[in-house]
């Protein structure tokens, strides 16, 4: 491939969380071989289905890879339906029908299509379309799982028409009435385009394609399956960007040392099959490309350029979920409660009855109506690659998580964000009552004081004062009662709570693993608090003998 990128001001080698975009085809490396075998495969099929694992690169291969040759034959049209909502999305068919007529012109020739009194479909929609120079097409389903949660009806709609565009030359409603064509006309219709299909569907969703045999029988017969990087195309991958000598990139151009690139490789391979995520290693050189950014990286070798080392690599425990919380911690603190809740509440949809989770695609001007959201926010988060932005039908912009390989970080930093929530109202919920319940022994005690003026006056006065003085006593007793009784009720609660931990750590302890450091601090913690409690410090000690390899 050609080294030398067109690439805007200032520009990143890597991509980090987000795919290659087309124009990033000349940083695109390590897939020279899938690009050639997908596209021959392209050429000689009606229908083809590019499959694997999310995160493997499959809109990065379309953009940056496939899409580029096609444009040198025929005309690609990518389309992304984005994940059904109701109300906000139009049905994948009207969505293909303003993708065509977005990317493809009218040829004036064929005006008289229009005229006709058949029914309109897809078929006459691309036809239309068709000229000397503008007859061989490219239909792009990008993320094709996608399609499967719309409702039935459209996708019955939408596979029907698909395969008569795909395997039918000309309608039989046409056929009807050629004859009241001109001969120029009949020989229009009569001549045909090329139309073929690439669908890219998660290898976890594959087995959703065989609702659409029905009406397109070998939609399974050709496919493609892209699978991890090999150790050398990781290694391209991996070097290759850094060596592009532009000064428009961010950083010089730097090197990596034979030992850091070996740490990368051994750290991001798979343990059974040694494939390497495409998404995984621009994680780490986003990273890394940050850090040399910020300077302080030497030239190991004397040759000029700044040297990688294996002290110069991110932390590579909890790869997505640092990269997460990294780039959340980049924006300004006084904005990041919002971009969470914006992330986790509105863009990852959880189905209760299953558990799946999947990004949604929500209009901007849905977003922008919560508190704490604006166009400001919502820029920050694409230009940090957590959010992507989708051009509308409508002159407006989608927002969408980046990459399916972040739902599972962001799902755990929704559960731990609600837990501190939730914690945090708690410990100011008891904050008001030890509040309400010190207000209330404080009027208790003024009362008690101005009792006990009052009877050290009468003292002097009544020989009865003796009664008086007992019951400001049996007063300051209550007062005190209520306050003890408020105390043992926070323990007993502590307690339960307690206990109930203590059960989670047995159960976590019977299947041979450690718990988290905070079940054994908070252990430790209740020990200490609860020194007399004999019951309690007989079963912490039983677990704490048990703990004693994973303190």
């Amino acid at each position: 491939m050609n080294t030398n990128p067109q690439s805007p001001t200032q520009s990143k080698r890597y991509p980090g969380v987000k795919p290659f975009e087309t124009n990033e085809r000349n940083l695109f490396f390590g897939r020279d071989r899938d690009i050639e075998d997908l596209l021959d495969l392209i050429w000689l099929e009606k229908l083809v289905v590019l499959f694997g694992k999310s995160g493997y690169g499959k809109s990065s291969l379309i953009n940056a890879g496939i899409l580029p040759e096609l444009e040198k034959e025929a005309f690609p049209i990518v389309v992304r339906l984005g994940s059904y909502v109701a109300g906000q999305m139009l049905s994948p068919l009207d969505t293909l029908r303003l993708k065509i007529d977005e990317v493809l012109s009218n040829n004036p020739e064929a005006d008289f299509i229009d005229a006709l009194d058949v029914p309109k479909a897809l078929w006459h929609q691309v036809k239309q379309k068709q000229s000397r120079k503008q007859r061989r097409f490219v239909l792009i389903f990008d993320q094709f799982e996608e399609f499967f949660t719309y409702p039935l009806s459209e996708q019955l709609a939408f596979k029907e028409q698909l395969a008569d565009l795909l395997y039918t030359e000309v309608p039989q409603a046409v056929r009807n009435v050629n004859e009241s064509l001109t001969d120029a006309q009949q020989t229009f219709i009569a001549t045909p385009f090329d139309v073929k299909v690439l669908i890219a569907i998660r290898a976890d969703r594959m087995s959703l394609l065989d609702s659409m045999k029905d009406k397109m029988p070998a939609i399974l017969q050709r496919r493609y399956e892209l699978k991890g990087l090999t150790e050398a195309q990781a290694k391209e991958a991996i070097e290759k960007p850094a060596k592009i000598i532009n000064h428009q990139f961010v950083t010089p151009p730097f090197e990596y040392t034979a030992a850091a690139l070996n740490k990368i490789i051994a750290e991001l391979s798979e343990n059974r099959t040694k494939s390497i995520e495409s998404f995984l290693v621009q994680i780490v050189c986003a990273e890394i490309e940050t850090s040399v950014q910020k300077g302080g990286i030497a030239d190991l070798d004397g040759n000029g350029l700044p040297d990688v080392d294996v002290s110069n690599l991110p932390n590579f425990d909890n790869l997505y979920e640092n990269y997460y919380h990294g780039k959340i911690k980049e924006l300004p603190p006084s904005v990041q409660h919002a971009a969470q809740s914006l992330i986790e509440e509105k863009l990852i949809f959880e189905e209760a009855q299953t558990g799946e989770a999947r990004r949604l695609s929500v209009d901007s001007g849905v977003l922008l109506t919560d508190k704490g959201i604006n166009q400001t926010l919502l820029n920050q988060l694409e230009s940090t690659f957590l959010l992507r932005r989708e051009s509308t039908s409508t002159g407006g912009f989608n927002y969408e998580v980046s990459h399916d390989t972040m739902i599972a970080p962001i799902l755990k930093s929704k559960l731990e964000r609600k837990a501190k929530e939730k914690a945090e109202a708690e410990r100011l919920a008891e904050k008001r009552k030890r509040q309400r319940l010190i207000a209330i022994l404080a009027a208790a005690a003024l009362a008690l004081a101005v009792v006990i003026g009052v009877v050290v006056y009468v003292l002097k006065l009544r020989n009865d004062a003796v009664v008086a003085l007992a019951k400001a006593e049996s007063e300051k007793a209550k007062a005190e009662k209520s306050l003890n009784d408020f105390l043992e009720a926070q323990k007993a609660k502590e307690m339960v709570e307690f206990k109930i931990d203590l059960q989670n750590v047995k159960g976590i302890l019977k299947g041979s693993n450690c718990p988290p450091k905070e079940s054994i601090k908070k252990i430790n913690d209740m020990k200490v608090k609860y020194p007399t409690d004999v019951e309690l410090q007989r079963e912490i000690n039983q677990i704490l003998s048990q703990l004693s390899n994973c303190q």
